[in-house]
């Protein structure tokens, strides 16, 4: 792609509106529960429920909505329905302070702002053609991953200073101005594709499952690695926040890079890769216990999240292309599937087994992952050789 591509005023407004979903994200998710906490004195376990329910508030509509999507509902319709909700939630997060009323508005944030980010992915998808597609939405995930590398840090300082229902109310605005963003964008539909498959094809299944172990593994170690660092290694406080900070940093070339070459990769080539980066990475920190060869595996960690968030999305994609809607929204909801289990089984596991156990487990959910690629692949090729394909 040349410089041209990238300065068509369509090609900037989507790369803007991704950023702007993503800030408006990163501002709510790391200190909502700081929220709950310190604010409202929410007990830990009404805490975990909240955020459950959400989750599978989150996973339902969005799969719903995709179906409909698919189906000849306008994605720009339901993009302006829930960017629009999406920002009366924040303000709602930020107002109400009634538990169950809080549940509510939380519910009605997390499944509408879930339906956004996918919907967005989809419209994307449908601007370029085939060449174009992984590189593009590489880039369009790597702007998510910018946005979260500041917006944290950002969202906590304004936390401090300007309290929470101040927070939400900026984050209402970044999500007005994603409305305003809206305008002039078109649904694209791509014409129907003879090899495009269903969801309960056996290669979307099991790439759902590599998705699922992938981001489950990633999720146990964010949540345990920064406990392990402190506690065990006897490292500074900053220790964690440098490790996420370089793999975050290191990610976007990796996804950039990853999407500009994927059309010269055999189509799971890069879920492969992401897998045995997974497994050197998981095994080296149980290996390891210096803080500087931590940092030098943070290249792997980057390889397995650069390139199964990067590129991820777009094989889900190739094998659903009149489906995109749910081929993009079954990859979202794969990660917070994955995500929502790791932070589960990693309590069970670290109470149980210690910290050595939750990073070996790390690494034998990444040997099932990359399994269960060679699964998929094997059934793929069958199923090219067939005289229906």
């Amino acid at each position: 792609m040349n410089l041209q591509f990238w300065l068509q005023p369509t090609i900037l407004r989507l790369l803007t509106l991704c950023l702007l979903l993503g800030t408006a994200g990163a501002s709510v998710f790391p200190v909502l529960s700081t929220h709950l906490a310190e604010n409202l004195g929410i007990q830990p376990l009404w805490i975990g429920v909240f955020f459950g329910a959400n989750t599978l508030a989150g996973i339902g509509v969005s799969q719903w909505l995709a179906k409909r999507s698919d189906a000849g509902m306008s994605r720009m319709r339901i993009l302006y329905v829930a960017i629009s909700v999406s920002m009366l939630g924040s303000v709602g997060l930020g107002f109400i302070q009634w538990y169950p009323g809080l549940m509510m508005a939380g519910m009605v944030w997390f499944g509408l702002s879930s339906t956004a980010q996918p919907q967005l992915f989809a419209l994307a998808r449908e601007q370029v053609d085939d060449r174009q597609a992984a590189l593009f939405q590489s880039v369009l995930r790597a702007t998510i991953s910018l946005s979260w590398i500041a917006g944290p840090p950002l969202a906590y300082l304004l936390f401090e200073q300007i309290g929470f229902r101040n927070l939400m109310l900026i984050t209402a605005g970044l999500f007005a101005l994603c409305l305003l963003m809206l305008p002039g964008l078109k649904d694209t539909r791509l014409t129907q594709s003879a090899q495009s498959v269903t969801v309960t094809d056996p290669r979307i299944l099991g790439l759902m499952g590599v998705i699922i172990a992938l981001f489950a593994a990633n999720s146990m170690y964010i949540v345990y690695m920064p406990i392990y660092v402190r506690e065990v290694l006897g490292l500074l406080g900053i220790a964690p926040g440098l490790l996420m900070g370089l793999a975050a940093g290191l990610e976007i070339p990796i996804m950039i890079g990853g999407g500009a070459r994927a059309h010269r990769w055999p189509l799971f080539a890069p879920l492969k890769v992401a897998a045995m980066c997974g497994v050197v990475f998981y095994l080296g920190v149980w290996w390891f216990d210096s803080f500087t060869a931590m940092l030098v595996l943070q290249v792997f960690n980057a390889g397995l999240v650069g390139l199964a968030a990067g590129l991820g999305i777009s094989i889900f994609q190739s094998l659903m292309k009149d489906r995109l809607g749910m081929a993009s929204t079954l990859y979202t909801n794969a990660i917070k599937i994955g995500s929502l289990t790791g932070s589960a089984l990693g309590g069970v596991i670290a109470q149980v087994g210690g910290f050595d156990w939750v990073f070996l487990s790390c690494a034998l959910l990444a040997v099932v992952a990359f399994g269960m690629v060679l699964w998929v692949g094997r059934h793929q090729g069958r199923t090219q050789t067939t005289p229906s394909a």
